[in-house]
């Protein structure tokens, strides 16, 4: 048997995988959107738009405070107990933009720092406001976020508090207890 290939083919499949990288690399360029975190991290921010980003970390790290709080005060309650988790996922969506866009994550300096209300309706009509608020501070985010990705996030979360939380809060506030688990 003859193992010998002709260099002709060697030759071809070495210019086929050097066309190839190239087309890898040039689709860097004209697709950036194909390596993520080279092309995300090379988009320079504005000052604007890069505190929008930190007060909506920082929104979703104070929220998780007080619903975390709240548990502690009252037990795991709903709404509080399901929706501390979606502030969890909130926050990991940032970090993961943060990342993406080179900028430092800030640190989550609200645990230990929020209080519970004395009762459980006063919580539940602070998650009321609270979503409320969230839901005006992503409508004027909205207005000068031009970058894809960033306006998805800020919609997404807009949405959720919008037609998940608040509605949910809203309902606790009618009904307190409604939530409460038996032990």
């Amino acid at each position: 048997m003859n193992n010998y290939k002709p260099i002709k083919n060697n030759l071809s499949t070495a210019f086929q995988g050097l066309i190839a990288g190239i087309i890898l690399i040039s689709n860097n360029m004209i697709f950036p959107g194909f390596f993520p975190s080279k092309a995300l991290s090379q988009t320079a921010l504005d000052a604007k738009i890069q505190q929008a980003m930190i007060d909506a970390i920082n929104d979703e790290y104070r929220a998780r405070a007080f619903y975390n709080a709240v548990i502690e005060k009252f037990g795991a309650v709903r709404p509080f107990s399901n929706i501390v988790q979606a502030e969890n996922n909130h926050v990991n969506l940032w970090r993961n933009l943060f990342a993406q866009y080179g900028m430092a994550v800030p640190n989550d300096r609200f645990p230990g720092q929020i209080s519970a209300p004395n009762t459980l309706k006063e919580a539940c009509q602070m998650g009321v406001e609270a979503e409320i608020a969230n839901v005006k501070m992503y409508d004027n985010f909205l207005t000068f976020v031009t970058q894809p990705d960033l306006k998805a996030a800020f919609t997404q979360l807009r949405q959720v508090s919008q037609e998940r939380h608040l509605p949910a809060f809203e309902r606790c506030q009618t009904q307190p207890n409604r939530g409460l688990r038996n032990s």
